[in-house]
């Protein structure tokens, strides 16, 4: 009786196309299926619907319950009762619904583009945007690092103003002064869209001045700046500030993280919009002034290597803002370029962009 109640729900619900119904006439709520050798099976329904829902129920696993509830000897009707309504008790199992080989090869590629090697780097899926989802997770959930490029402006403000407002001999080319950082910067996930980014770069301040006939010299008194009339023929006067920095920038992202690899290799182009504001301090490891004129036909090229009373530390503020491939900087130094009483009061700013 089992073997046979067996064939009958594997029929209706696996194979329906095998089975012949009965050439006698039925009624609509009865249906029979014969099998072959006088053995005939009747369904009979109340509402016509019931064909329909058992296909909505593992058959396998009611035939497991059958297997360990009744003995092959069982003389008489078996019967089966669903009693959850739900039908949780027989749902299908994912691993007995038939895939394709086109499901299968997608599902390997999901669970490959899981696996961590080390650290935080993983293998990589094809393409897919669901693997594209699950390598921007990587990307954010972790730590990474790459190569930092800063290059922009600077400049100084003396108590709110630019020094050639008042026609300074410090005054400096606002298109001419360039600054230059090259470090190494981390990316550490915190929660949600809330990054942090730290590291650390030697950065030069390059300060040329608008006249290019100034002139720097360290007195016991402090820096002194001086027009030299002597030379006939000015091509260039600045003055360059290199300094060790540390910088933590806490950054709002949303959407994929900024980077994704090594400069100037590997972007991230599907990154979204980032912002953040935060703070840095540097060591000066050197300054020098140096001067370019023109005598006698030969360009000639002066350089002093003095401190000049530069402050040996500097910190300040630093805002970020980038969107996609494009990222903004500005760097603000709360503390004054020079000793204070040992030179003009002026607080160095730059601003530019990041690679």
């Amino acid at each position: 009786m089992k073997t046979l109640f067996s064939i009958l729900l594997s029929l209706i619900i696996y194979a329906p196309e095998t089975v012949a119904l009965a050439a006698e006439p039925i009624v609509q709520d009865t249906i029979i299926i014969r099998l072959g050798d006088g053995e005939e099976v009747m369904i009979i329904s109340e509402s016509g619907n019931e064909v329909e829902l058992l296909k909505q129920f593992d058959m396998n696993a009611i035939l497991r319950d059958l297997e360990h509830t009744n003995d092959s000897t069982t003389e008489g009707s078996i019967y089966v009762e669903i009693q959850d309504q739900t039908g949780k008790k027989y749902d299908f199992e994912e691993e007995e619904i038939e895939l394709t080989l086109e499901e299968k090869l997608e599902r390997l590629e999901e669970r490959m583009s899981g696996i961590s090697w080390s650290g935080n780097s993983s293998m990589s899926s094809s393409s897919g945007s669901s693997s594209s989802s699950q390598s921007s997770h990587r990307r954010r959930s972790g730590t990474s690092s790459t190569m930092m490029f800063d290059f922009g402006l600077n400049n100084f403000l003396s108590n709110g103003s630019f020094p050639d407002e008042t026609d300074e001999l410090y005054a400096v080319k606002p298109l001419a002064s360039w600054n230059i950082a090259l470090g190494i910067t981390n990316t550490t996930h915190i929660a949600g869209p809330l990054h942090l980014e730290w590291g650390g770069n030697i950065n030069w301040y390059n300060f040329k001045f608008q006249n290019d006939r100034t002139r720097m010299e360290k007195t016991p008194d402090g820096v002194v700046f001086f027009e030299d009339l002597d030379v006939v023929d000015p091509r260039k006067s600045k003055f360059v500030v290199p300094y060790l920095n540390a910088q933590l920038v806490p950054m709002f992202q949303f959407g994929r993280a900024r980077r994704d690899g090594w400069f100037p290799l590997d972007r991230d182009e599907d990154s979204g919009f980032r912002i953040g504001m935060g703070g840095y301090a540097g060591y000066r490891i050197g300054s020098r002034h140096k001067n370019v004129f023109v005598e006698d036909n030969d360009r000639e090229r002066v350089k002093n290597r003095v401190n000049y009373f530069v402050n040996n530390w500097r910190y300040g503020v630093r805002f970020q803002l980038g969107f996609r491939s494009f990222d903004f900087y500005a760097n603000y130094d709360l503390n004054e370029l020079f000793v204070a009483g040992k030179g003009p009061e002026l607080n160095a700013f730059s601003f530019g962009i990041m690679f």
